[in-house]
């Protein structure tokens, strides 16, 4: 398990590292506890530092083999960063991927690596033991069966490379906004991956519930392989499209690279296999959320149209209805007004309406009722009818409006609120990252335009002075006495752009504490 940074939720009295040591039940002595360094692949620091912790849980008759991995940071985030050693849910894949990759190759251990290594020895575990690798988020909610169904969906066909279940709402009646999120959940996270099943290419495989398969039967490393490694692993973003992929949307970035270099594998849904998880409450965090999931979707299937090995033949392949799908997102907002456009002279203009058209319409929103009617999920009829009225108008007009419009705005959002007074005192990473960068080109630019005007008002004040002082030599001492001034604009915007307010609203809060509460009454 890996502790993504000693961070503390907004009303908790306790970081997750000390969540963590109370549920697995062992000490954490931040003091006396060695930590152990490796390449991260933050925005900031490129280097961090992680302790590692192990040991048997026992419930019962029940035991447990546990390693926790808590990403510290380096010694001077303690007083710089409200989450010292955070640096995302790529690098905690990473630090698992990066292990077994140099396991199996016989390439050199970090730090941390050797660190878990020899964790691995005191539980006498092997690295080629370990099997599958399973990814949940620590607020999502699983049905005991989910594992055994997964495993077994793993063991039937060794040619599945990973596999998800389905991810349901956990706070269905908590306000409107969820309400409309109970459907469109169910749409996405259970019809659409199930038809892309069909072909083996399910195109997002959603990081809070789904198996990898580590290594192949006959030992071949299949997640950990050097293709997806280093692509996964890199940290030249710059482009827009690049950092909608890598810093929004790193679960549909690893899938697309599993079907990239293991197009002979399938990658499938197993409906049997169920996890809960809590939804935004409000208008402003579903808003911050699906600017993330919508922008990053847009890029990915971009990424994904490169890929030439996805199954079937022509018009009849995985890579059409990535296309169509690709069309249908861009187009959503349009065709939603013309919709609306053609009910409004149906209804008060008499305007004649094709029969085609009509049935055209049916068949689009009757196909998804006949669904769950056969599948006896009754209750969907009602989420339906919710979602048909009041989530149309919100997913396809507002939302990727919205997320166009704000496509080059690659912040996490406020879907997190950290608690404690640092968090007035940090901000996000890219966040700022991207104001250095602004600030040092500002600042370039600075320079240069106060050199040019110091030199052209130095030749000036030779000019009309008749002075025997060299030209050159005034321009110089001016040009230096404008490059000062310009660092120290330059560190001023550097200080303003690494404090800034993460404090959250009223609801973020709210947000945030009901999913820290759900999490611990579940542990």
């Amino acid at each position: 398990m890996v502790a993504d940074g000693l961070v503390t939720g907004n009303g908790e009295d306790m970081s997750t590292p000390e969540h963590l040591a109370n549920i697995l039940g062992f000490d954490i002595d931040e003091f006396e506890d060695d930590t152990f360094e490796y390449d991260c692949i933050g925005v900031v620091h490129t280097k961090n530092r992680a302790r590692v912790y192990h040991g048997i849980l026992q419930k019962g008759h029940k035991f447990l083999k546990y390693i926790a991995i808590v990403k510290c940071g380096l010694p001077e985030e303690a007083t710089t960063s409200a989450k010292p050693g955070n640096r995302g849910k790529r690098d905690s894949q990473l630090i698992t991927i990066g292990y077994y990759n140099r396991i199996h190759y016989g390439r050199e251990l970090t730090e941390l690596d050797s660190a878990i290594q020899r964790a691995m020895v005191d539980l006498n575990l092997q690295a080629d033991m370990v099997r599958f690798l399973m990814a949940i988020d620590a607020d999502t909610r699983v049905d005991t069966m989910s594992i055994t169904h997964m495993v077994y969906g793993m063991d039937k066909k060794e040619k599945v490379l990973a596999l998800c279940g389905e991810t349901k709402v956990d706070n269905k009646a908590s306000s409107w906004v969820t309400m409309i999120q109970v459907f469109e959940y169910y749409n996405s996270h259970h019809l659409k991956k199930a038809f892309e099943a069909a072909f083996g290419c399910v195109t997002c495989l959603p990081g809070c519930f789904t198996m990898y398969r580590i290594i192949a039967d006959d030992g071949t490393p299949l997640l950990p392989g050097d293709g997806v490694l280093y692509e996964y692993s890199r940290n030249d973003v710059e482009t827009l499209h690049e950092k909608n992929l890598y810093h929004l949307g790193e679960d549909r970035m690893l899938t697309t690279l599993l079907l990239k270099y293991y197009p002979d594998r399938s990658l499938t849904f197993i409906p049997e296999a169920a996890c809960w998880t809590i939804v935004p409450h409000t208008f402003r965090i579903l808003l911050s959320q699906r600017r993330r999931w919508i922008n990053s979707t847009v890029h990915n299937m971009f990424e994904l149209l490169k890929v030439n090995t996805m199954c079937g033949v022509c018009c009849v392949s995985m890579k059409v209805v990535v296309a169509i799908d690709l069309i249908a997102t861009m187009i959503l907002p349009a065709s939603y007004c013309y919709a609306m456009y053609l009910l409004i002279l149906v209804f008060f203009e008499d305007f004649p309406v094709t029969t085609v058209l009509l049935i055209l319409y049916s068949i689009i929103m009757g196909v998804q009722v006949v669904v769950f009617i056969l599948r006896s999920r009754w209750e969907y009829l009602w989420w339906f009818l919710i979602y048909f009225t009041v989530g149309l108008p919100v997913f396809y007009l507002i939302l990727p409006t919205y997320s166009f419009w704000n496509m080059d705005d690659f912040s996490w959002g406020k879907t997190r609120s950290v608690g404690g007074s640092a968090a007035n005192n940090a901000a996000a990473p890219v966040e700022e990252l991207e104001q250095e960068k602004d600030d040092e080109k500002r600042g370039l630019y600075e320079h240069e335009e106060d050199r040019s005007f110091s030199q052209a008002r130095s030749v000036k004040s030779a000019h009309s002075m008749r002075s025997g002082v060299d030209d050159d030599e005034r321009s110089t001492t001016s040009s230096s006495t404008s490059s000062s001034g310009g660092s120290d604009d330059d560190e001023s915007s550097d200080n303003d752009s690494e404090y800034s307010d993460e404090s959250g609203s009223d609801d973020e809060s709210e947000y945030s504490q009901s999913r820290a509460s759900q999490s611990q009454g579940r542990y």
